[in-house]
């Protein structure tokens, strides 16, 4: 067995432990009649019975376990980080859910009676899930890629090559994106209704969405234009709106550079995008740079000045990364 498989094999096992350990604490430790389920301070002011709640926390740890095992079985379809990130999100959401019944019961037991279970004991799965997921996400990394493997499939022309020592001249371009603008305005609308719903029902369960909304709303606001520069740091794209740098390509993870026409049917939509060997930001489809990298991923960025701009860059960015080739002494 190769030692991705190994991992691979490993990661998923962490996905199947959260319903095994439920399946073993059912054998060994009788669930309690009464459980806390709902907090709006310390203390909990919703209950609900120790099987009720054992049965919702198997039933998710066992739905995450079986699709955690259907993804490993289909590896080889879908791509490596894809199902590195699928099967962390599932393994922390298992251990959440065992976890969560796991504290209840343990904290009443602890405390003497449900009604004196603090709140520390709800946010400790949550920590539990994070943990776990972050150990699957450890584990299941791809292999190293070949790099002469990925140069090979660069174009023979895009490809960066050593390059005399001497000063890259800057370069750089602003984007803005309507469709990410609009995306922003919805998500801000949309998730401040949720907000408002979940506090009304549960004070914490709405501070939890509502910080999750926040994040969502400027991590979107932030890509609705952006700044993209090339200097002998590589390429950099930095937010236009907020004071924070989003992508930085270092020139030595740069194999090749070509500009080309970006056709949006081909590289996922408008907008920002990801897909399992690409990712692209592009505001309406054009002339612009794709950017070959060492892991073999391709980076497509729509220069909306037109296709001398872009060729300008392309330029620029295949200096940067010929001089830091020169300097290295490696292709």
């Amino acid at each position: 067995m190769t030692s991705s498989r190994a991992r691979r094999l490993w990661a998923g096992v962490c996905a199947m432990v959260p319903f095994a350990a439920l399946l073993l604490a059912a054998s060994l430790w009788p669930a309690p009649g009464r459980v806390p389920t709902h907090w709006s301070a310390d203390l909990p002011d919703g209950f609900s019975t120790g099987s009720g709640v054992f049965a919702v926390a198997l039933s998710v740890a066992g739905f995450c376990a079986i699709a955690a095992a259907f993804v490993a079985v289909l590896a080889a379809f879908i791509p490596a980080l894809w199902s590195r990130w699928i099967v962390a999100l599932l393994t922390g959401v298992g251990a959440t859910a065992a976890a969560t019944y796991g504290a209840s019961s343990w904290g009443t037991q602890v405390s003497g009676s449900p009604e004196k279970v603090h709140v520390v004991w709800a946010l400790a799965p949550f920590v539990v899930g994070v943990l776990w997921a972050g150990l699957a996400y450890l584990l299941h990394r791809p292999e190293p890629v070949d790099r002469q493997a990925v140069l090979d499939a660069v174009p023979e022309r895009s490809r960066v090559v050593p390059v005399a020592d001497g000063a890259v001249a800057p370069w750089g371009t602003q984007l803005r994106s309507g469709v990410l603008a609009g995306t922003a305005i919805f998500v801000a609308v949309v998730l401040t209704f949720t907000t408002v719903v979940s506090w009304i029902s549960s004070a914490m369960m709405g501070v939890g969405i509502a910080l999750v909304s926040v994040a969502l709303f400027l991590f979107v606001l932030a890509w609705s234009r952006v700044e993209v520069r090339v200097d002998a740091g590589g390429l950099a794209i930095r937010s236009a709106v907020l004071p924070i740098g989003l992508l930085r390509v270092a020139p030595e993870d740069v194999l090749g550079v070509e500009t080309a026409d970006l056709d949006p049917m081909k590289w996922g939509g408008i907008g920002l995008r990801w897909l399992p060997d690409r990712s692209a930001y592009i505001v309406r489809g054009g002339p612009g740079l794709v950017v070959h990298r060492a892991s073999g991923r391709r980076l497509g960025i729509e220069i909306t000045e037109g296709q001398e701009v872009a060729d300008a860059g392309a330029r620029a960015l295949l200096r940067s990364a010929g001089r830091t080739i020169q300097q290295s002494g490696r292709r």
